[in-house]
């Protein structure tokens, strides 16, 4: 593992992001095919409890040795909105799964960078310059083309990835409003207590008991998503974003091929389309945002006069 983590680094960092964001994108498909199998056996809820409580005896240890200690942090009101906008998308995303081959409910997801134009314009106030919200309009034309409303080919489950799509796009607003005081694993932490307390009395209601099989699968959808997150985080934090991001599409020719392997399914001509028209979209908006966040540094540098030692 060491020797090839270090020989890992020895690679340019876009690299290093696009190989952790390729990897990443597997084992998030590898957790959705764990989560529809054991959709068979338990509900959703279920699913999500396990994640969440699995998730916190994963970081028992480090809260137990102090590093990291949630009862300290000053914005704990702000972390219960995140994890219930979070733990929302969860339920609704592991149902999406259980609902929709994975590759049509992949596609959906990929419809979130859209939404989050719309928030960042109507709840954040940024000033969104036509080019970005023509690239969404023609992103959400995509949405209807894999969704098909009004051909009587619209599924419950095409729905509930959509509000998947939406409320994580929510909860990344305000991840990042919390991002500017409260680091990447104390915003983990508090979001698997809230989201274990927050899905344990559905969870208990709905309860049925798993197999040993199911068991299995509980323990790895808990682990694939922990793995998978420490994926993502290292891609970004390797190389730049607007060069790492575009691998994070792969997931969909992974969740195509999956889906093929364990039950037999390939998607219709229009999810194919439809995901080239949302990924399309998804991809200029984040080369525009790229481009936008240049000129304000450009602007910034410009402005700032540089410091010098004093003579």
């Amino acid at each position: 593992m060491r020797i090839a983590l270090s020989g890992l680094r020895r690679l340019p960092p876009n690299v290093q992001g696009a190989l952790w964001l390729v990897s990443g994108g597997f084992i998030f498909t590898t957790n959705g095919a764990m989560i529809r199998l054991l959709s068979a056996e338990i509900e959703g809820v279920q699913t999500a409890f396990f994640r969440a409580f699995f998730s916190v005896l994963l970081l028992a240890p480090m809260i137990a040795t102090g590093r990291v200690q949630p009862w300290r942090s000053k914005r704990i009101r702000g972390h219960f909105w995140r994890t219930f906008m979070g733990t929302c998308s969860m339920v609704l995303g592991f149902y999406a799964v259980s609902m929709l081959p994975l590759a049509d409910a992949t596609a959906l997801a990929f419809s979130q960078p859209l939404f989050s134009v719309v928030i960042a314009a109507v709840i954040a106030g940024e000033k969104v310059r036509w080019r970005r919200w023509a690239a969404t309009v023609i992103g959400f034309v995509g949405v209807l083309v894999m969704a098909r409303p009004g051909s009587g080919s619209l599924q419950p489950g095409a729905v509930v990835a959509i509000l998947n799509a939406m409320s994580v796009a929510v909860s990344i607003y305000l991840v990042r409003r919390l991002s500017d005081s409260e680091p990447p694993l104390m915003i983990l932490t508090q979001f698997s207590i809230f989201s274990t307390l927050l899905l344990a009395l559905p969870a208990i209601w709905l309860w049925r008991w798993p197999s040993a099989y199911g068991w299995a699968l509980a323990v790895g959808v808990s682990a694939t998503a922990t793995i998978g997150q420490y994926f993502w985080v290292q891609a970004f934090a390797s190389g730049e974003m607007s060069a790492v991001a575009p691998f994070d599409y792969l997931r969909l020719p992974f969740a195509v091929f999956v889906g093929w392997l364990i039950w037999g399914e390939m998607p219709v001509i229009w999810t194919y389309i439809g995901a080239t028209i949302v990924i399309g979209s998804a991809l200029y908006i984040a080369y525009r945002e790229t481009q936008l966040m240049r000129e304000r540094r450009r602007v910034e540098d410009a402005v700032t006069p540089a410091v010098r030692p004093a003579p």
